[in-house]
C-alpha cells in the first residue's frame, strides 16, 4: 500500500489515530499510538522508543530504537473506541538503514527469503489452528500465603440450571444448547473477516467448559505470524467486551484437553505443493520427507521456541490426542507430525506439526520450524515413521521447559548458521526462560499442600 492510499483511507474512514503493533522477543504484543495527522512524518522518520524497557532488546546505555510502518499491513482496528488504523511495525536501530537483528518479524522475514532461495520455492505457507477456552469469570491470586486459580463457565455442571450438561469426552462438535459459545465464535469470525483474516470454520472443541477452535486459511509465513498475534489480540478483547475471558493457555484445567496451536504448512512453486508427488503411494515427496525429518530431529530444542512455557508441558502428555513422541504418520493424531488424511491431491500436500501452542512467539516458532526443515533437506534426514515408533525406535519430547531449554542450548547451529537467529539473542532468551521456570518451581503448589501438609 502506498502512502497516498493510506492517506485516502484516513480521510474516507475519518481515522483519528494510527496504532503501531510489534512483538517483543517473548511474543507479547506491544503498541504505540499517534494522531493520524502525523502519518506522513512518521512514515518518513519513524517513531523513536526506549529499547531498554523491553527485556532482551537494548541496554540503557544504547537504548534508542525506531519503529517504521509496514504499509502493507494496514487494517481498521475494531477494538479502540476512536477510529484507528493499525499497522505492524518494523524495528530499526537508530541508524534507519539497519534493521534490528533481534526484531522477531525480521528474523522470520529473513527465514522466509532463505527458504525460497535454498529450496526453489516461491511461497512458504502456514495455516494455524487456534484452540482456546472461554470463561465467564476468572480469579487468579498468587501471594506468599495464598495461591489459587478459579475458572467459571456456564458449561460447569455445578452451575448449570438447564439440565443440558456437557459430560467429559463429549464436547467435540457439540451443537447448541450444549454448545454455549457458538454465537461468540461467530462474532469472532465477523471481527476477523473485518480485518482481512479468512476463517475456514469454528466449532466446540473436545474440552468441556467452553473449549473452542477457530481455523484460518493458508497464508504466507510472515503474514501468518502477524495474524497469530492479531487473532489473540482480537479474541481476548472481544471476550472482555462481553464480560468473558478467553485464554490460549495450553493447560488451564487439569484432566481436560489442552489447547494447542497446530501449524499446517508447505512450500509451493507455481501454486503447487513441493511436499507432494504423484508417482509414489503416499504422495509425499522426498523433499517433504527430509523436511519432516529435520523438524523431528530438532524438535526437542525447537520446543523451547514452539512451547516456551512451564504450562506447555502439562499439555504434552500422551492423552487427549496430544503428541508426546517424535514420529510422523498419516491421519494419526498422536503423531508429532501428521499428514492429514483428507488431502486428496499431491498438489495440496501439507504437513501438520501438532506440538506448538499459542504461548510461543509466532515469528520465532515459524522461523525455527522452517530452519529445522531446511536442515533436514540439506542433510537428507530420514524421518521416523509410525512403523519405527511401534518398534520403540523413537525419541520423546522434553518433559519440562528446562529440558527443552537445555536441548536448545546444545542444538542451535541450524538456527544461527545462516545469520538468522543471533546467538546472543538465543542466550538471552534461554536465560530469561530459565528464570521464568525457576520462578514457578520455587512456589509451593496447592496440590503439594494436599499431599504433604500432614506429613
Amino acid at each position: 500500500m502506498l502512502l497516498s492510499e493510506v492517506e485516502k483511507l484516513i480521510r474516507e474512514q475519518k481515522i483519528k489515530y494510527i496504532d503501531l503493533k510489534y512483538s517483543d522477543i517473548f511474543g507479547r504484543l506491544r503498541h504505540i499510538t499517534f494522531p493520524a495527522k502525523r502519518i506522513d512524518k512518521v512514515v518518513d522518520q519513524g517513531l523513536g522508543f526506549d529499547g531498554s524497557s523491553l527485556p532482551g532488546f537494548k541496554p540503557v546505555s544504547a537504548s534508542d530504537m525506531i519503529l517504521m510502518l509496514d504499509l502493507n499491513t494496514a487494517f481498521i482496528d475494531p477494538i479502540p473506541k476512536e477510529p484507528t488504523l493499525s499497522f505492524f511495525a518494523e524495528i530499526f536501530d537508530t541508524h534507519r538503514a539497519k534493521r534490528y537483528e533481534r526484531d522477531p518479524r525480521f528474523i522470520l522475514k529473513q527465514t522466509e527469503e532463505l527458504i525460497k532461495k535454498e529450496l526453489g520455492s516461491d511461497k512458504v505457507l502456514f495455516l494455524p489452528e487456534f484452540e482456546f477456552y472461554i470463561f465467564d469469570r476468572v480469579k487468579i491470586i498468587t501471594d506468599k500465603s495464598l495461591n489459587y486459580a478459579q475458572f467459571e463457565t456456564e458449561e460447569l455442571q455445578w452451575e448449570d440450571k438447564t439440565g443440558y450438561l456437557v459430560f467429559k469426552g463429549s464436547g467435540y462438535h457439540l451443537a447448541p444448547p450444549f454448545d454455549r459459545s457458538s454465537d461468540i465464535r461467530s462474532k469472532i469470525v465477523e471481527m476477523l473477516n473485518s480485518v482481512g483474516i479468512e476463517v475456514k470454520y469454528h466449532h466446540h472443541e473436545g474440552g468441556r467448559f467452553s473449549q473452542v477452535e477457530i481455523e484460518t486459511v493458508f497464508v504466507p509465513a510472515l503474514k501468518s505470524a502477524d495474524q497469530i498475534l492479531l487473532i489473540k489480540y482480537l479474541v481476548k478483547n472481544l471476550a472482555m467486551s462481553l464480560s468473558k475471558s478467553a485464554t490460549f493457555m495450553p493447560k488451564p484445567i487439569f484432566d481436560e484437553p489442552g489447547s494447542g496451536m497446530h501449524l499446517h504448512h508447505y512450500l509451493a512453486k507455481r501454486n503447487r505443493s513441493r511436499f507432494g508427488i504423484n508417482n509414489v503411494r503416499n504422495r509425499l515427496s522426498k523433499l517433504g520427507e527430509y523436511f519432516i525429518g529435520g523438524i523431528l530431529s530438532h524438535a526437542p530444542g525447537l520446543c523451547a521456541l514452539t512451547n516456551p512455557s512451564t504450562n506447555s508441558f502439562r499439555r504434552l502428555i500422551a492423552s487427549f490426542e496430544t503428541p508426546a513422541a517424535l514420529f510422523f504418520s498419516f491421519a494419526d493424531r498422536t503423531a508429532a507430525i501428521r499428514i492429514p488424511g483428507y488431502i486428496k491431491s499431491s498438489s495440496q500436500m501439507a504437513i501438520e506439526y501438532r506440538i506448538p501452542d499459542a504461548t510461543c512467539n509466532p515469528y520465532f516458532a515459524l522461523a525455527g520450524m522452517l530452519l529445522a526443515g531446511l536442515d533436514g533437506v540439506k542433510n537428507k534426514i530420514e524421518p521416523i515413521s509410525t512403523a519405527s515408533a511401534k518398534k520403540g525406535k523413537i525419541k520423546k519430547l522434553p518433559r519440562t521447559l528446562n529440558e527443552a531449554l537445555t536441548e536448545l542450548r546444545d542444538d542451535q547451529e541450524y538456527l544461527t548458521k545462516n545469520n538468522i537467529f543471533p546467538s546472543e539473542l538465543i542466550d538471552i532468551y534461554i536465560q530469561a526462560k530459565e528464570k521464568e521456570a525457576e520462578s514457578v518451581a520455587q512456589r509451593p503448589h496447592p496440590f503439594e499442600c494436599k499431599l504433604y501438609y500432614g506429613c
